[in-house]
Order: C-alpha cells, then structure tokens, then sequence
C-alpha cells in the first residue's frame, strides 16, 4: 500500500507543471496563480528564468530521493 502511494505521489509529481511567472525577494508566483513565499534567502536581482532553473533542480532532487525510498520499500 504504501508503495502504491509513493508511486502515485511520484506520478503527480512528475506531471505537475511548475512554470514560475513571478518572482520576487520575498515570493514566486506560478502560471496557474499559486503564490509562495521564500523559505530561504535568495538575491534581489535573481531573474524569473534563473528561479526556475532552481525550482526545476529542486522537483528532480526531490524525484530522486522517491525514487531511493521507493527501492528500499
């Protein structure tokens, strides 16, 4: 069971559409309106297409990590 939501939580992920349209010292907005705060310090003049190579680099980090669990299940 539990492999089963994994697998569904890692497919979720994967389809999930994540294109940033916004960002600013304090938050980033995505295309479908979602707004989110920082939980970390990033620079002023960071520009939407460098957050996004982030954000991108951040989902595949997580991806791998569900991947690890979901072979040690």
């Amino acid at each position: 069971m539990k492999q089963n939501n994994l697998h569904s939580l890692m497919d979720k992920l994967k389809q999930q559409s994540c294109k940033v349209v916004e960002v600013t010292k304090d938050h980033y907005v995505l295309e479908n309106g979602n707004v989110f705060e920082h939980t970390f310090s990033i620079d002023d003049d960071i520009t939407v297409e460098q957050f996004q190579h982030l954000l991108d680099k951040a989902k595949d980090m997580v991806l791998q990590t569900l991947e690890k669990i979901d072979d040690n299940i």
